[in-house]
C-alpha cells in the first residue's frame, strides 16, 4: 500500500487505486445530496424517496457524463476502447450528466405524483455547489485549463496551484477555479437573493440555475484550450447558449404558456383541507363548559381563566389536561370530559358563518376537500353532521388515525394519501397556532382564520401564508394564480 504516489492519486493497492478526482467528484456529489435532502425533509416528503432517486440517479448520470465525453472524443477512444471504462483518468462532461439526470427525474418524479418544478427548485441550485467541488477533481487531473500564460500571472497565488498549472511544460490559466468561484457566487445570488426576493413561481430557481451556469460556462469555456469540440465549434457553449434561453424564457413564463396541459407545468387544484373546532364550527362555548365541568368536580378550588381557557383551543386533551393533573388520573378526567361533550354538544354547537357557502362552492367546483382534526372520528362526524357539511367532505382525519397530533403533520399527510393527491398542491385552513405550525412543516399554504380577536397576534405570529376574518374569502382566494405551497420555507 503506497499513500500519494502522485498528484492523482491517494493510494495505490496492487492493482487497485484510489483517485483525487474519484474521491472528490463523489463528495461533490453526496454534498449535493444532502443539501437536497435537508429541504425536502422541510417540505414534508419522506426522505426514502429522494434516496431512491439518488441512488438510481448517481450511476446513470456517470453514465450519461462518461458517454457525452466519449462522444466528442472518439477519435481517442476508437484506438484503445477499454479506456472508455477508465472513469478514474477523468472525463466526465457534466452536461451529458445533467442531461442524464434530469430525463430520469422526469420520470420517477412523475410516477411519484410529485411536482416536477418544485422538485427541481430544490434540486438545480444545489447542483451549483456539487460543480464548483467538482471542478477541484479536474485540478487534480490537469483538467479543464486555460491557454499559456507566464509564471508572473501566478505572483502571489497558493504555490500549490502555480504547481498543478505547469501542464506540458508551460502555465496555464486555471479556469477550473474561474468556474468553480462563479459557480459559488452562483449558488449564494439564487438561494439567498433570488429565492427570497425574485423568484415569483415553481420551477424559477431551477431556470436561474440554467441560466446563470449557462453565463458562466459560456464564459470559461471561451478561455479553455482541451474543450470538447464539434467541428469548429465547443460543444459546451453551445450547450450554454441553449440553457440560457431555456432559462431565462422559463423565468418569463414562456414554457408555462406553451406546456400548461404537459405534468411538468399543469397546474392542480389545491386539496383544501380544514380543522373543525374554531373553524368551522364554533364550538368554543362547549369547550369552555366542558372544561369547567371537569374542573368543577376535580378541581372546586381552581377557577379557571379566561385566557386559560383560550389556550386549551388546539392542543390535544392529553395535552392540556397533563398540565393541571397527574398521570394517572388523566384517563379518567378526559372520559368526564368527553361524556358531557358529547351529551351537551348540540346544545352548544353551531355552525361557522359561511362555512356552508363555502364548502358548496368548493365541492361544487371540483375542489377535493377533507378535515383534519385532534378530536376522535365519533364527535367529528357527529358535528358535520349536525351541521350540515358532511356531504362536501371527502376524507376525515380524526385522533385515532395518527400517531402524533397537530402540530405534527402526519394528519394531514394522512388526508393528502387519503385523497391520492400530493400535499404539493394543499391548503389547510386553522384557528390555531399549531394549525399553521403543521401546515409549515409540509411546506403547505395555510391560512389561518381570526375569528376571534384575542387570538390575532399570536396567530400572526405564526406566519401563516393568509388571515381571513370570513370564510368565505376563501371562495375568492382560490381563484387566485398561486402556488399552494408555502414558499418562504
Amino acid at each position: 500500500m503506497t499513500f500519494f504516489p502522485d498528484m492523482k492519486t491517494i493510494v495505490t493497492m496492487g492493482g487497485l487505486q484510489i483517485t483525487w478526482y474519484a474521491v472528490i467528484i463523489l463528495s461533490a456529489a453526496f454534498v449535493s445530496y444532502f443539501l437536497s435532502v435537508r429541504q425536502f425533509k422541510k417540505m414534508g416528503y419522506k426522505e426514502a424517496v429522494f434516496e431512491n432517486f439518488f441512488l438510481y440517479m448517481m450511476p446513470i448520470a456517470i453514465l450519461g457524463a462518461r458517454c457525452w465525453y466519449v462522444l466528442f472524443q472518439w477519435e481517442y477512444y476508437i484506438h484503445d476502447p477499454i479506456r472508455i471504462f477508465y472513469i478514474w483518468e477523468g472525463g466526465l462532461a457534466i452536461h451529458g450528466g445533467i442531461i442524464a439526470a434530469t430525463i430520469f427525474g422526469y420520470f420517477y418524479f412523475k410516477k411519484k405524483a410529485m411536482n416536477g418544478l418544485r422538485i427541481a427548485d430544490v434540486i438545480f441550485p444545489n447542483l451549483l455547489i456539487a460543480q464548483a467541488i467538482g471542478r477541484w477533481g479536474n485540478f487534480m487531473n490537469q483538467e479543464a485549463y486555460g491557454g499559456i500564460v507566464s509564471e508572473n500571472f501566478y505572483q502571489g497565488w497558493p504555490s500549490f496551484i502555480k504547481d498543478q498549472m505547469w501542464i506540458n511544460g508551460e502555465y496555464r490559466q486555471p479556469t477550473f477555479l474561474y468556474e468553480a468561484v462563479g459557480n459559488i457566487i452562483g449558488f449564494c445570488l439564487i438561494t439567498f437573493i433570488f429565492k427570497k426576493y425574485g423568484r415569483k413561481k415553481r420551477g424559477d430557481l431551477a431556470f436561474a440555475y440554467l441560466a446563470w451556469y449557462g453565463v458562466v460556462r459560456l464564459f470559461v469555456e471561451g478561455l479553455r484550450t482541451d474543450s470538447l469540440m464539434f467541428g469548429d465549434l465547443r460543444i459546451a457553449q453551445i450547450i450554454s447558449i441553449l440553457s440560457i434561453f431555456i432559462g431565462v424564457s422559463g423565468i418569463l413564463g414562456l414554457w408555462d404558456c406553451l406546456f400548461h396541459k404537459n405534468w411538468l407545468f399543469k397546474k392542480q387544484k389545491p386539496v383544501v383541507l380544514f380543522d373543525l373546532d374554531g373553524t368551522l364550527l364554533d364550538t368554543e362555548k362547549l369547550i369552555f363548559a366542558s372544561f369547567e365541568h371537569v374542573f368543577k368536580i376535580y378541581k372546586p378550588e381552581y377557577t379557571l381563566s379566561e385566557a386559560e381557557l383560550k389556550s386549551f383551543l388546539g392542543p390535544t386533551l392529553e395535552q392540556t389536561f397533563s398540565k393541571y393533573f397527574k398521570e394517572d388520573q388523566l384517563e379518567e378526567v378526559i372520559r368526564v370530559y368527553r361524556a358531557f361533550n358529547k351529551e351537551h354538544h348540540d346544545a352548544y354547537v353551531t355552525v361557522m358563518d359561511g362555512a356552508h357557502k363555502t364548502l358548496a362552492y368548493l365541492s361544487e367546483h371540483g375542489y377535493d376537500i377533507g378535515v383534519v382534526s385532534n378530536k376522535q372520528a365519533e364527535t367529528v362526524q357527529h358535528g358535520l353532521v349536525f351541521c350540515g357539511l358532511h356531504s362536501f367532505v371527502k376524507v376525515v382525519v380524526d385522533s385515532t388515525m395518527v400517531k402524533q397530533p397537530k402540530p405534527d403533520p402526519e394528519g394531514i399527510l394522512k388526508a393528502c394519501e387519503m385523497l391520492y393527491r400530493s400535499h404539493d398542491d394543499m391548503i389547510y385552513v386553522g384557528d390555531s397556532v399549531t394549525d399553521i405550525q403543521a401546515t409549515k412543516r409540509v411546506a403547505g399554504f395555510s391560512i389561518a382564520v381570526l375569528f376571534d380577536s384575542t387570538r390575532e397576534e399570536e396567530l400572526r405570529k405564526a406566519k401563516p401564508m393568509r388571515c381571513i376574518y370570513h370564510l368565505e374569502e376563501i371562495i375568492e382566494l382560490v381563484k387566485e394564480d398561486l402556488e399552494w405551497s408555502d414558499n418562504t420555507i
